[in-house]
């Protein structure tokens, strides 16, 4: 099995010195090389081809969610996990092109499964993200009535309209199927819908995909 290439970035050393060790514990995971700033990740992403990115937010100059905006310019196919302190800074990550959010509280065998899972092809959000942020409403578009939909209930949506299954739902999110059905009900709710077709439908019409 090939290695997963990883670039690590964040602005403090020991951050990086500690997530290279806990990483390449794993036979699977290899740690190609660090970055501590914009200029630093942009070459060393050109340079070296990883991956999957951790991408800290707070560093000096440019943050993470720019950084991440600038990859994704360059390098459409990068896949950039923001990993950090803050979860204020969900919505704007995934704008920018993140495929993934999880706060550094997160256990080594969590951080391990959502590398993974990004290589994959799937998106993680860290469980541990306050319902505050989880519950964060959308912007409703001008001149329309659309249902506030919360981060994750999009994301949701968002699978449904790809045709994704309730349990791979759950494997992707890293979520109780049981609660994947209670976030399907709950877009159906809002959208005044009976099926998945009729959700999809009604979504493309307030413009929420």
């Amino acid at each position: 099995m090939d290695n997963i290439r990883i670039l690590i970035v964040d602005d403090h050393q020991v951050v990086r010195e500690g997530l290279r060790r806990m990483l390449e514990l794993e036979a699977d995971l290899k740690v190609v090389g660090e970055a501590s700033n914009a200029a630093e990740v942009l070459t060393q992403a050109g340079l070296l081809s990883p991956e999957v990115i951790l991408m800290d937010i707070k560093m000096p100059g440019a943050d993470g969610i720019e950084i991440t905006r600038q990859l994704k310019e360059k390098y459409p196919a990068c896949n950039v996990i923001m990993l950090t302190l803050y979860d204020e800074y969900l919505t704007q990550a995934i704008e920018a092109g993140a495929v993934g959010y999880l706060l550094k509280d997160i256990k080594r065998e969590e951080l391990v499964k959502a590398i993974r899972a990004v290589h994959e092809g799937r998106s993680p959000l860290n469980l541990s993200l306050s319902q505050k942020h989880l519950a964060e409403l959308t912007v409703p578009a001008e001149g329309q009535q659309r249902a506030y939909l919360s981060e994750r209930e999009l994301v949701v949506l968002r699978l449904i309209a790809d045709g994704v299954i309730t349990r791979d739902i759950a494997k992707q999110l890293f979520l109780s199927e049981a609660s994947v059905k209670r976030s399907v009900r709950i877009v159906f709710e809002k959208l005044g819908a009976r099926n998945r077709s009729e959700a999809v439908s009604e979504a493309h019409k307030r413009k929420l995909i």
